[in-house]
């Protein structure tokens, strides 16, 4: 008797096991954005990222199983602009010289990097012992979100040219903050001098998001706080436990915010920013490896 309890015990165990998973998931991420409006030069395409992460699967079934996992994820984009006849903002430091515009060929490059938590819920469906698809949704929360590339500017009206970097960290810069490693007491690493109407000036050789802007232009961060995606793809198992997968996600919301996303190539009235009511939507294909226990 004691050995048929014992025994049912066991088989009780080894059904609830098998209805429970847990597992660890990493790889490597290729995204872009797809704008509903782009001006005339700008240009996204594929930025590289990681993610890494858990998750917890239930078998509905022997062949059908829901997951749900908790994943760090990068998604970006390389963001280029290239315009004969476009704006940029000069900001002279500690000068007698007010901040101005001016106009000429700009050449731009951005890698927007943004890293995500992210709760992606997916129904699993064996095919075989060795192919698994899945299908779902995820909702993700913007936790860091930077963008780090170059701008070179060449003026149409005068002999100015000069090539600065761009430092962007979109949810903590502020209007006005310097570098990070901005560094008064060295000149030739922090300052780029240009010539203004016969004039020296010193201007910032790396800025940050919204340095140029003025109080009253900015209304809330470049990149929203939340995002969803649907998701598709196929896992490929070595054996019971060790699988390689490969997802595709399309993002659902505008990732941008309307409020600090301006246009790159005209100004308004009394000089004033334009903002844009277009939308852009992330776009990414993962590689991952994971193990399953």
């Amino acid at each position: 008797m004691r050995q048929s309890i014992v025994l049912v015990m066991l088989l009780c165990v080894c059904e609830l096991m098998a209805q429970h998973k847990i597992g660890i998931r990493a790889g490597l991420n290729s995204s872009t954005f797809a704008a509903s409006e782009l001006e005339a030069g700008e240009t996204y395409s594929l930025n590289g990222g990681f993610h890494f992460g858990v998750n917890y699967t239930y078998q509905l079934t022997p062949k059908l199983g829901i997951r749900g996992e908790l994943l760090f994820t990068q998604r970006g984009t390389a963001f280029n602009y290239e315009d004969d006849d476009s704006y940029v903002q000069i900001t002279p430091f500690n000068n007698a010289i007010a901040p101005f515009f001016e106009f000429g060929r700009v050449d731009t490059e951005i890698e927007h990097s943004n890293g995500y938590l992210s709760f992606p819920i997916t129904l699993q469906l064996d095919l075989t012992d060795k192919i698994e698809l899945f299908g779902g949704i995820s909702l993700d929360l913007l936790i860091i979100p930077t963008g780090r590339g170059t701008q070179e500017f060449s003026s149409a009206t005068r002999t100015l040219f000069f090539r600065r970097s761009l430092e962007h960290n979109y949810r903590n810069d502020e209007i006005g903050d310097l570098p990070q490693f901005f560094n008064p007491f060295n000149p030739q690493l922090s300052f780029l001098q240009i010539d203004i109407n016969d004039e020296r000036v010193d201007v910032l050789r790396s800025e940050t998001a919204y340095y140029n802007l003025r109080q009253g232009d900015l209304d809330g961060t470049k990149f929203n706080l939340f995002d969803a995606h649907v998701i598709l793809g196929f896992n490929y198992f070595i054996n019971n436990g060790f699988y390689v997968g490969i997802r595709g996600e399309l993002g659902l919301f505008d990732i941008t915010n309307e409020g600090a996303d301006f246009s790159l190539k005209s100004l308004g009235e009394n000089e004033t920013f334009i903002t844009r009511d277009d939308r852009d939507l992330s776009r990414s294909i993962s590689l991952s490896v994971g193990f399953r226990f």
